[in-house]
């Protein structure tokens, strides 16, 4: 079965390469697209100690720049801004199954653009192939959202590629919409199994490193994930992904240009037992070798992993539509030896909108408990809680996200202490239309014991309106 995908892969590149610019016919063509504005009020988002800022990019194996060192003294950091997100989409359906899609985007802080800052760029461009030379076959050509399952492995592109720049005119990466692949997928449909097969080229360097002229920096992830549903209420899903970095680095006094590989496997139970309960249990292990980078150092044996539980329940017979939800994650930490600590990859879960912004989705043990209502058929009221606990001790964080300059900063930690505090988020969502919603959200996060010296608590006020069409 390998040898025929990956046959049939290859010629419908070879197809593409030659008939691609033949003329199709357009059966039907749909526009659509979004437009969202934000008001954002952001407090200590450094949590009063932001020790060095980190320039947006890194190294050639994507460690963050150490940057320059800022003001000892612990001053309040804020950030005040109104930013649109403009997203165009063209879907057209063609002759024998095959549809095409793009879409445009464009985001930006209002008056944070001049002539040479202001952009478009290509957020989606793929071509599906239905049924493409075997019924149950479906291929996906182009830049494409791939997410699979909670999204706790793969999700978004966005979280792994920081040799890019960061998203233009000014606005936080952590509320940007750029999610995309540029991958090539087959999906095998034998009902109730579903299987896809996924190639990516999440970086593609355009320079080489400068110690060997043979060396690449490009950054390629393969991968198999496979869907079935035992029952109408049960979903079991299966995957294994391989992400290989093949940036050098010097090992010992040579120059070093084997690969960093990681291999992630896991497993999602998904259950809804009965009307408005659902629940689920992801589990992952990381495994792989790493190349270190003391003057002495060996490649090292990965072993990371990762659990998380999810159980929500909506009084579906109640009219109010109320529900409750809780949640654990577990990223497991550094340790001796191996490298114990998870690989956030490209998930896209922000389990806290605060916390998504500030710490590094790797070493955190994080509870959250959630709920919702309708007190009127168009408002809807939510509330979340997190509580975030390392489960290693660390000398420093670093932000995982940029901030309205591009940068990410280095927050200390009190030596032995592992509580980083506790998230509280309320928000409201006015449905005006069918396509029309307003919303308003404010958090805060009260940073716990083990943010040294004078922290601050984080906050933050987002209003928001959007529109689709």
């Amino acid at each position: 079965m390998g040898k025929r995908l990956i046959a049939i892969l290859a010629l419908a590149l070879v197809v593409g390469l030659f008939y691609g610019a033949a003329y199709a016919e357009v059966q039907n063509v749909k526009v659509s697209g979004d437009i969202k504005i934000l008001g954002v009020a952001r407090n200590n988002f450094t949590l009063g100690n932001p020790g060095n800022v980190s320039l947006y990019g890194g190294d050639a194996n994507n460690s963050p720049s150490t940057g320059t060192a800022l003001s000892t003294v612990k001053e309040n950091d804020k950030s005040r801004f109104i930013a649109t997100q403009t997203r165009v989409r063209v879907d057209a359906d063609l002759t024998d199954n095959v549809m095409a899609t793009v879409r445009l985007i464009n985001e930006r802080v209002w008056t944070g653009e001049s002539i040479s800052s202001t952009d478009i760029d290509l957020d989606l461009a793929y071509v599906t192939l239905k049924e493409f030379l075997y019924s149950p076959l479906t291929l996906t050509l182009g830049r494409q959202e791939i997410r699979f399952g909670n999204q706790l492995v793969i999700g978004s592109s966005g979280t792994y590629n920081t040799n890019n720049a960061g998203p233009l005119n000014g606005l936080p990466s952590d509320l940007s919409v750029r999610n995309s692949f540029d991958a090539l997928r087959a999906t095998l449909n034998y009902d109730p199994l579903v299987v896809d097969v996924v190639y990516a080229k999440v970086r593609n360097a355009n320079n080489v490193i400068a110690y060997n002229a043979n060396a690449s920096n490009d950054t390629d992830l393969f991968g198999v994930n496979a869907s079935l549903d035992i029952t109408k209420m049960v979903n079991l899903q299966g995957y294994i992904w391989d992400r290989k970095n093949k940036a050098g680095t010097s090992i010992g006094a040579a120059a070093d240009n084997e690969k960093d590989d990681l291999y992630t496997l896991g497993g999602l139970l998904t259950i809804t037992p009965i009307e408005g309960l659902k629940a689920s249990l992801e589990s992952a292990w990381q495994l792989g070798r790493i190349k270190g980078t003391g003057a002495t150092t060996v490649k090292e044996g990965r072993n990371a992993w990762a659990l998380q539980g999810m159980l929500d329940y909506t009084f579906t017979k109640i009219k109010m539509m109320p529900s409750i939800g809780a949640g654990y994650t577990y990223l497991s930490g550094p340790g001796s030896g191996n490298r114990t600590g998870w690989d956030p990859m490209f998930y896209n879960e922000a389990l806290n909108p605060i916390a998504y912004a500030i710490f590094p989705f790797s070493n955190l043990s994080v509870i959250n408990l959630r709920s919702s209502i309708k007190p009127m058929d168009d408002v809807t009221l939510t509330a979340n809680y997190g509580n975030y606990r390392l489960v290693n001790t660390v000398a420093t964080l670093t932000t995982p996200k940029t901030d309205v300059n591009g940068n990410r900063y280095t927050i200390a930690i009190d030596n032995g202490r592992r509580d980083l505090g506790n998230e509280f988020d309320l928000g409201v969502v006015y449905d005006y239309t069918e396509d029309v919603q307003f919303g308003l959200s404010g958090g805060m996060f009260i940073a716990g014991n083990a943010i040294r010296n004078d922290s601050r608590d984080a906050t933050q006020i987002i209003g928001s309106m959007k529109v689709t069409f």
